[in-house]
C-alpha cells in the first residue's frame, strides 16, 4: 500500500484534487469533514469547548451546538487558543486516520487530505506528498468568495500553516491548479503513474 498526503493552503485546490483521486478510485481521508463532525458529533470535545470558550456554544433544548464561525475566529486570532484546540481535536483525527489506513490496507494506493500535514507530522507516514498550489491572486479569490471570509481572517489562516517556500523544500509532487481542471487532472495522473510504477513504499 501507497499513501498520498494531499496538502495546500487554503484556497488553493486541494478539495478539487482529491475529488479528482476518489474519480479514479482512491479511498481518501479527508481531515477537515472529519474535523466538522468532531464538532458537530462528539459531545465530549463539545464540552471542553464549552468550558474554554462558552460564547462560542449555544444551547438549544439542552442540547450544546458549536458556532463553528465564532469558534475560527476565536483561535485564528490567538495562536494560544489554535494550539489548545489542536490539542484537542487532533488525537482524535489522527486515531480515525489510523483505523481508516487499516481498514484499507489491501488497497494500492489511499490519499489523505490534510491541510496541516507538514505542520502535524503526517507527512512522515506518506510515501508521496501532492502539494497543491495556485497563483496568489486565484487563491485570493477563491478564499475571499466563500461565506463569512475576510481579508484580515485569510491573512490569520495563512498564517498559521507553513509557506509554499517552506512545503516546497520537502521535495513533494506540485500541482499547479490555476490554469483549470483538465491540467490539474492531467497531472494527477501522470504522477499517479509514476506512484505505481515506483517501488517506494513504507507500508509494504
Amino acid at each position: 500500500m501507497k499513501i498520498i498526503g494531499v496538502t495546500g493552503s487554503i484556497g488553493m485546490g486541494k478539495t478539487t484534487i482529491s475529488s479528482m483521486l476518489r474519480l479514479v478510485g482512491i479511498p481518501i481521508f479527508d481531515s477537515d469533514e472529519y474535523v466538522r463532525t468532531i464538532l458537530e458529533e462528539n459531545n465530549c470535545v463539545i464540552e471542553k469547548i464549552f468550558k474554554l470558550w462558552p460564547d462560542t456554544v449555544s444551547i438549544l433544548q439542552k442540547k450544546k451546538k458549536i458556532n463553528k464561525l465564532l469558534l475560527s475566529e476565536k483561535v485564528f486570532k490567538s495562536r494560544k487558543n489554535r494550539k489548545i484546540l489542536e490539542n484537542i481535536i487532533h488525537p482524535i483525527v489522527q486515531k480515525q486516520r489510523d483505523i481508516f489506513i487499516h481498514n484499507h490496507k489491501k488497497s494500492k494506493i489511499i490519499g489523505l487530505d490534510v491541510p496541516l500535514l507538514y505542520e502535524t507530522g503526517t507527512d512522515k507516514i506518506c510515501d508521496y506528498i501532492f502539494l497543491v498550489n495556485a497563483l496568489k491572486k486565484i487563491q485570493r479569490k477563491r478564499v475571499l468568495a466563500r461565506p463569512n471570509m475576510t481579508e484580515e481572517k485569510f491573512k490569520q489562516i495563512n498564517n498559521a500553516q507553513w509557506t509554499f517556500e517552506q512545503k516546497k523544500k520537502m521535495k513533494p509532487f506540485i500541482i499547479n491548479t490555476s490554469y483549470g481542471k483538465l491540467l490539474s487532472f492531467i497531472t494527477v495522473v501522470k504522477y499517479l503513474l509514476i506512484i505505481l510504477i515506483s517501488r517506494k513504499t513504507k507500508h509494504d
